[in-house]
Parts: structure tokens; C-alpha cells; sequence
């Protein structure tokens, strides 16, 4: 019996060994690898590592870009005389974003600026899928650590995304990881995805944005005040701005109820509005799809915010600084912009 057990024993042991070791050498989300994140062709839970590695390296930065995958067009790199980094990550919403702030704080990151941006992703979802989801799960403020990677230890999760782990075993990603610790963005100048915007000509259908509803938008705006008293508090200079999307994505979102949420936003904080239709937003060219433009369009987002006089009228409202005083005005624009053939 004695012999029949170590026998048995020889054979478990080694395979729950590697149900056990293959998640966390594998790693698709580069949860257990935070600190030298893979290219490995699965996106990572950028939201956990970035803010793990915030929280160890409080004095690296000093101002941070938040926002969803939109804002990974930022290079924070060419505001001088500051220490940025785009915390940027897809779906990310403002209340993730306070979240992380007040964690920022706690251990004590010296925060000069911060850049938060809205878009219609946090009109859409208030972030409760998020923590069943792998790919989004945010940092455990709670501390509960031990229940954040036992997600990650299902061997599901590992076959689910072996096959893209082999396909991209053999990519060079040095240059990609220095740049996702020194800096955070996603997009560089050359980045090109080869999106085909034919099927997005012709204006927007009128039964496009049939069933989509911006259910979320108070969520997000009761975030973004809690942001903006954080910041007052803390003597934290706050930006808000909004995303320049794509025409097609924009009249689609104004469907859903998006400029109803930047109207209500005025009444929280001023912003910078990036959200019409002008020469920049109707060109395929500013654009990786519908939903991302190019870096040479963060560029313009940055030099509007922080090179010109915010108080300058923009006459396509293309950065077009929003407060309580001028929202009724900027709406009325932006409504007769959608009017023009």
C-alpha cells in the first residue's frame, strides 16, 4: 500500500505542479510579471501594472495622463519640465481613475498635475465587469492580493490564450517594455494599423444607435467630482479634456446620449472639448480606427492645453475650453455642427 501511494504520488504530484506553475510562467496578462512585462501578443492588465508600479517608484513622476485606450496617443514625454506618465489603459473610466489616484496618494506619490480624460467608454460602463474580467481587473485597494491572483491561476485563462502565446513567443520587446516604464504610452508616430474606413463613409445610419444607451454617465460624473475635490484639497492642478473622435464614433455616441453627459460635465469641472466635427476629425489619416487617433493628434491635444491661451475662442471647437459660463453657447455649436450636410 505504502509503495502504491508513493507511486500515485510521483504521478499527482508533478502534474498538479504544473497546473500550478504553468499560469504563472505563462502568464497571459503579465500579472506575475509586472515588473519585466512580455510582449506576448495577449493585452496586459495594464491598469494593475501600471498602478503596481506607480505605487514602487513614488518620486519617478510627477504629472500622470488617465484615460482609456484613447489617451495611449500622448506623449507626455514632450511637456517640458515634467515627469509624466500615461497611465492609460483600455476601458478605463474615472472611477477606476479615483481609485488609483487616492491610492497614489496614500503611499505618498507627490502629484503636480493630473490629465484625466473623458470619453464615451465611461458613458458606457461603470467598471463592475471589470473585475471579472482578467484583461481589466484594477489594482486591490483593498489589499486583498491573495484574491486578485487566484484569478489569474485558472488554467483556463492559460488555454484560452496559449495559442497567441506561441504565435508571438519569438517578438522583440525590449524597446516596448523600456517605453511601457519610462513613459506608458501605446501609440507612436509610425503606428499604423491599416484600417479600411470605406465601411465607415456614408454618415451614420438611423437605426445605428438603436439599444445603445449611456446608462452610466452619473457614475462617471460623480467620479470626476470626487477627482475634482481630491485635487482641490491636495493642490493638484487638474486638465479634463475630452476625446477627439472619429466623426462616425462621434454621431454615434451623440446618439447615446454622449453630449447630454459633456453638458452635465461642465456643471463638475471645466474641460477642454476635443469632441466635434472638423477637418481633424472627418480625416481617415488623423485615425488607427474609428476609435484611436494617431499620436500627431495627441500632439495638437497637447500643444491646445498647454501652449495656447485656453481663454482663445476655437471656432471648429476643437479644444474649446468648456465652463458653467459658455456650455449652453458650445453645446448650441456643436448640435448645429451635427445639422451641416
Amino acid at each position: 500500500m505504502k509503495v502504491f501511494f508513493i507511486k500515485i504520488s510521483l504521478l499527482v504530484i508533478p502534474i498538479a505542479l504544473v497546473f500550478l506553475l504553468a499560469p504563472v510562467l505563462l502568464d497571459p496578462f503579465n500579472v506575475f510579471h509586472r515588473r519585466a512585462v512580455r510582449l506576448n501578443g495577449v493585452e496586459p492588465n495594464e491598469n494593475f501594472i501600471k498602478t503596481a508600479y506607480i505605487l514602487e517608484n513614488p518620486d519617478k513622476f510627477d504629472t500622470f495622463i488617465f484615460g482609456s485606450s484613447r489617451v495611449g496617443a500622448l506623449h507626455g514625454e514632450r511637456l517640458e519640465g515634467r515627469r509624466v506618465y500615461n497611465m492609460t489603459y483600455s476601458f478605463g473610466i474615472p472611477r477606476e481613475h479615483l481609485e488609483n489616484i487616492r491610492c497614489f496618494l496614500e503611499a505618498g506619490v507627490k502629484i503636480k498635475t493630473l490629465l484625466i480624460n473623458v470619453d464615451e467608454v465611461c458613458c458606457a460602463i461603470d467598471g463592475t465587469e471589470h473585475f471579472t474580467d482578467p484583461m481589466h481587473r484594477p489594482y486591490p485597494v483593498d489589499g486583498n492580493f491573495l484574491d486578485f491572483y487566484a484569478m489569474y491561476l485558472k488554467p483556463e485563462i492559460v488555454l484560452q490564450s496559449l495559442p497567441i502565446i506561441l504565435k508571438n513567443r519569438s517578438r522583440d520587446d525590449a524597446e516596448w517594455r523600456r517605453n511601457f516604464y519610462e513613459a506608458g504610452w501605446r501609440m507612436d508616430y509610425d503606428m499604423d494599423t491599416g484600417f479600411r474606413f470605406s465601411s465607415q463613409d456614408g454618415g451614420v445610419p438611423e437605426d445605428a444607435a438603436d439599444g445603445l444607451l449611456y446608462y452610466f454617465y452619473p457614475v462617471a460624473l460623480d467620479a470626476m467630482k470626487e477627482i475634482a475635490s481630491l485635487c482641490d484639497d491636495n493642490g493638484i492642478e487638474l486638465i479634463v479634456f475630452s476625446s477627439p473622435l472619429f466623426a462616425y464614433q462621434y454621431r454615434l455616441s451623440v446618439r447615446a446620449g454622449y453630449l447630454d453627459f459633456l453638458e452635465r460635465l461642465a456643471a463638475v469641472t471645466p474641460y477642454y472639448n476635443f469632441s466635434c466635427l472638423n477637418e481633424i476629425t472627418q480625416t481617415d489619416s488623423n485615425y488607427l480606427d474609428p476609435s484611436h487617433y494617431k499620436a500627431q493628434v495627441g500632439d495638437m491635444i497637447l500643444d491646445r492645453i498647454f501652449k495656447e491661451d485656453r481663454t482663445v475662442h476655437k471656432a471648429d471647437l476643437f479644444g474649446e475650453y468648456v465652463t458653467q459660463a459658455n456650455v449652453a453657447q458650445v453645446m448650441a455649436a456643436l448640435r448645429e455642427q451635427l445639422r451641416q450636410p
